[in-house]
């Protein structure tokens, strides 16, 4: 009876026809050279490598994503379909690694290929010379599958990382009036108590700390705490303090207001939207979209989504009323995840809605609404898209367009320089030829 009303259920649900999800890495060795810097780089830990705690992370969220979409939702096959699923990632080792051990929780050991049992095993080796091992049936020992990562060079990857100099020239100058903006020095000038506080516990000069450094503090006790690292002894008070300024600092840091959000978030959007209408095209197969970045993709696209933002953030650190109920002022997390949901309305092909959550909670958008329809998603979207993205990020160098520039004014001052001249040339050939005509009729009346 219950297999009954499951199927009944089934059959007049929506229908999700396309996933998409963006993830922070899993857990990482420190980056920032303050805590037990020099033994962290004596054991050459300094790198931002992925951890097993951050495997292990990325791995059990690939299990959650499997029950949802290959168990529950019936989006994805039970083994690794090529077809359905396409996985991207930003040219760095830890989100490789993270989108690799999140396909593994997802499509497990037992779910891997079998080589076709009736093939002549010579064919299953490589042409060296090598004692050949009877491995079965079983492509890899274990069934383990194997899956593809796409990454592109950083240059070029504006869609995951649009905010690095690299991708969008631009950036530079944005983080660097951030950081020289009125509003830092503000939020520095009132974290003075947190400084001395810290400084205090840490037993070090006070006066070489501002909140950049404080952020960086943080990060590395992070990295420290989620690995096992030896921690500072730090009041509960202290540790407070530094995470809610550790997430205030960084989008104070990378988009201090809207207009800088949805300039370095239009590529990613500009990608999730195709790749919605690619699905309801049917332009595509693909139903699951991976996206394996960092924090700072994260945070941007909280930000462009209205989730968070430097002001509600500010009202939490100082204790203020926060205007924007839906503020989410914890700091993206290692292995933090956004997911946008694409459904079909049921007995309705033409209509479709939008879902996105955040860690796996629903959150609310286009209005407050956890349904957002997809033409209204589409239009909010496309409205706060800039239009010429490429000249807004300097995609090409300030010279270049300064000397594209140069030439189009040069060009046409010398072309109204050009028709000046040819009028004035026109106008006196015909007054030559006028006065040549008038001397020519005296001459003729005096004869």
């Amino acid at each position: 009876m219950l297999f009954i009303l499951i199927l009944i259920s089934q059959a007049f649900a929506d229908q999700l026809i396309l996933s998409q999800i963006l993830w922070r890495h899993g857990a990482r060795t420190p980056l920032h050279c303050n805590w037990k810097c020099e033994e962290f780089e004596q054991q050459g830990m300094l790198n931002g490598y992925l951890t097993p705690t951050g495997m292990r992370q990325h791995y059990v969220l690939g299990q959650w994503l499997r029950r949802r979409y290959v168990e529950d939702l019936k989006l994805l096959s039970q083994n690794y379909n090529e077809a359905e699923i396409y996985i991207e990632s930003t040219d760095v080792n830890r989100t490789i690694m993270s989108a690799l051990s999140n396909l593994q929780g997802m499509y497990p050991l037992g779910t891997g290929p079998k080589v076709n049992p009736n093939l002549n095993h010579s064919y299953l080796l490589p042409p060296n010379d090598i004692i050949f091992e009877d491995l079965g049936n079983e492509a890899i020992p274990g069934l383990l599958q194997v899956v593809p990562v796409h990454v592109r060079e950083k240059k070029a990857d504006i869609y995951l990382r649009g905010y690095d100099a690299v991708a969008c020239p631009r950036n530079e100058e944005i983080i660097n009036n951030n950081v020289n903006s009125k509003l830092y020095h503000e939020i520095n000038l009132k974290s003075q108590p947190l400084i001395l506080d810290l400084a205090e516990q840490l037993q070090i000069d006070a006066s070489l700390l501002n909140i950049t450094n404080l952020y960086e503090y943080q990060d590395t006790f992070d990295s420290c705490e989620f690995n096992g690292y030896q921690m500072p002894k730090l009041k509960e008070s202290t540790k407070q303090q530094m995470k809610l300024l550790q997430y205030l600092y960084f989008a104070l840091e990378h988009n201090i207001d809207f207009d800088q959000a949805r300039l370095l978030a239009t590529p990613f959007f500009t990608k999730v939207l195709e790749n919605m209408d690619n699905v309801i095209n049917n332009n595509t197969k693909h139903k699951f979209r991976i996206f394996s970045a960092h924090d700072t993709t994260v945070e941007l696209i909280l930000n462009a989504l209205n989730l968070t933002t430097v002001e509600c953030l500010k009202q939490v650190y100082f204790k203020q009323e926060v205007q924007n109920k839906n503020c989410i002022y914890t700091f993206p997390g290692y292995a933090s995840n956004i997911i946008f949901e694409l459904y079909r309305k049921q007995g309705l092909e033409d209509q479709y809605y939008i879902q996105v959550l955040y860690n796996g909670t629903l959150m609310p958008i286009c209005n407050n609404k956890y349904k957002c329809d997809y033409q209204e998603f589409n239009a909010i979207i496309q409205f706060q898209n800039v239009q010429n993205y490429e000249e807004e990020c300097w995609i090409t160098p300030k010279s270049e367009q300064q000397i594209a520039t140069w030439l189009v004014v040069t060009i046409s001052v010398a072309l109204t320089l050009l028709f000046v001249f040819s009028i004035c040339i026109i106008y006196l050939s015909i007054r030559q030829k006028r006065l040549d005509q008038y001397v020519k009729g005296v001459q003729q009346f005096e004869a």
